[in-house]
């Protein structure tokens, strides 16, 4: 029963794959081999017309790159004759051959690709493999633009949903098939889909009334004498009444066997002879049962015979191009060899021009280096002097003005300080002192830049914020703090200043905020670059937010660790 099923698919995959094929045969191929291989295919010759696609393909695929479309063709035609021979595994490695040979960015190799994927897909639904084989169709459809090819692997889909026993996959790809304009106007398309559609159901639930449905696409198929059509449709009349009318199943089954006959199919032979085995009589059914017996060892032997034919041709296709490309790449390598010794003396000679100009590009590299290394010294301590020298001076010119009394030793001490920071401009030291009660050394820094005219507000600054982040990158979050206040109070006309200090996720986050006349464009110059370049150094962030903004905010983030 099951095989009498897919009957209807390979019909359908005959008509699609021999227009498809025709498609090759028209293409503008200069190979004589092709022309007479198609001769053949049409003869129905499929032993010589396999040979001469061969030798096709072995004259093609001699040029290399430049006709591997037509090459893969070729394999194409070899698969397809491959599957006809029941060779359903070596028509599987012609398809998988011709694919790689194929551009899927081209839009002609595209729909050869479609082709190629279709047969793939049929190859591996008669091993039994309905899940790939369905993978196989949808890929089909996938590199083609054309409706027909879209309903006949969708067809093809449903089937093998069908055979996976799948049946409410299937019926509801045959219906939406169904409902499609280029279904509705292809009489012979519209009378396949109905015909898979009813036996489906009927499959799925054996009590189903679709008796009206089979023989509505029947009618249609007599009407359009579409002899494989009919034959389907026999085949699933003798299914339904084998249970429910034992008179019309034999009666079906014998109109089977005469169209099975007329087509020549020796596949529905085979099937027609079993449906007649269980339902004749003892006497006939042995009758059938020999002719079954006889007529199935004959198509095995014959494809077995064609098998290892077609194994032959391929193995004495591929040696021979073996040898070829044996012979041409002792040629080629010849050539390359006196290639060789030509471009070893030319390297020689520009590896000497070279080696020369080299040399001295080097000498004027390394006299540029020490420029460099000099501006970059001065920049360095220009920088130092900026950050420690001057933010120093103006930190203590900012504590005199804010304070209406001030301690002459405090400042003296003060600048002392600054004083030995100007001495020891040239080392690259960290201030230990400055690392010890770093929340409360950072207060007195900030706070000595709160005054009438401009009111600080420090929050979070707490001891344990620091007890975990590193001694330079404390030292950096301090001058930091410091440009940030001095180019505050420089530069920003502000009446309030909120700094606010917390950690998140391992991340020390500082918010600046102050309401002071802001930065319209910003270009970081001088401090605000040095700000954004020590956290930088921290594997830290600075955000400026510059929009929608009344006066200046500034985000810091960095990592603890």
């Amino acid at each position: 029963m099951r095989k009498i099923l897919f009957f209807g698919l390979i019909i359908l995959i005959v008509s699609c794959q021999q227009t498809k094929n025709k498609e090759f045969k028209q293409s503008n191929l200069d190979n004589k081999a092709y022309d007479i291989a198609w001769d053949f295919y049409e003869k129905q010759k499929n032993d010589s017309a396999y040979i001469y696609f061969n030798k096709a393909y072995s004259e093609l695929i001699k040029n290399n790159n430049k006709n591997k479309h037509q090459a893969a063709k070729c394999l194409i035609n070899m698969a397809f004759v491959s599957k006809d021979q029941g060779d359903w595994f070596g028509s599987q490695e012609l398809i998988i051959s011709s694919i790689k040979l194929l551009n899927p960015r081209i839009k002609d190799e595209r729909e050869t690709l479609s082709s190629a994927y279709n047969i793939l897909g049929q190859s591996t639904h008669e091993l039994g493999i309905y899940k790939e084989a369905i993978n196989y169709y949808k890929k089909a459809i996938d590199f083609s633009t054309e409706k027909d090819v879209y309903i006949i692997n969708q067809n093809n889909i449903a089937n093998s949903y069908r055979y996976d026993k799948q049946y409410d996959e299937a019926i509801n790809i045959y219906q939406e098939l169904l409902k499609d304009k280029t279904t509705i106007e292809n009489p012979k398309e519209y009378a396949r889909i109905t015909d898979n559609l009813a036996y489906t159901k009927w499959l799925k639930d054996n009590k189903s009334n679709v008796v009206n449905e089979l023989n509505k696409a029947l009618n249609i198929r007599l009407k359009e004498n579409d002899l494989w059509g009919q034959n389907a449709s026999y085949a699933h009349l003798t299914d339904y009444f084998s249970n429910l009318d034992h008179k019309k199943a034999l009666d079906y089954a014998y109109k089977r066997k005469q169209i099975a006959f007329e087509n020549k199919s020796v596949d529905d032979k085979l099937e027609v002879y079993q449906q007649l085995i269980l339902l004749e009589n003892p006497t006939n059914a042995k009758q059938y049962f020999e002719a079954y017996q006889k007529l199935n060892d004959s198509i095995q032997l014959e494809r077995n015979r064609a098998k290892n034919q077609f194994a032959l041709v391929r193995y004495d296709s591929e040696k021979n191009r073996a040898d070829f490309l044996k012979a041409e790449a002792e040629n080629e390598k010849k050539k390359n060899d006196i290639l060789k010794l030509y471009i070893l003396i030319g390297l020689l000679i520009v590896l000497f021009v070279f080696g020369y100009f080299l040399y001295r590009k080097r000498k004027q590299k390394l006299e540029q280096e020490k420029v460099l290394e000099v501006k970059k010294t001065e920049l360095k301590y220009s920088k130092k002097v900026h950050d420690k020298v001057a933010n120093g001076i103006y930190h203590v010119m900012s504590d005199i003005e804010n304070k209406s009394e001030f301690n002459r030793d405090e400042i003296l001490d003060k600048l002392e300080v600054v004083y030995e920071i100007s001495r020891d401009i040239s080392y690259d030291k960290i201030d230990e002192n400055q690392q010890e009660n770093f929340a409360e050394k950072l207060a007195q820094l900030i706070s000595s830049y709160d005054s009438e005219q401009v009111k600080i507000y420090l929050i979070g600054n707490d001891k344990e914020l620091w007890r975990n982040v590193q001694d330079y990158a404390k030292t950096e979050v301090f001058l930091v703090m410091q440009e940030l206040l001095t180019n505050m109070k420089k530069h920003s006309e502000a009446s309030r200043v909120i700094l606010n200090f917390k950690e998140e996720n391992q991340q020390i986050i500082i918010n600046y905020s102050d309401d002071g006349i802001g930065i319209s464009d910003l270009k970081p110059k001088n401090g605000l670059q040095n700000t954004v370049s020590r956290i930088s150094n921290l594997n830290g962030d600075v955000i400026f937010e510059t929009e929608n903004v009344n006066g200046l905010k500034i985000k810091i983030i960095f990592p603890i660790q």
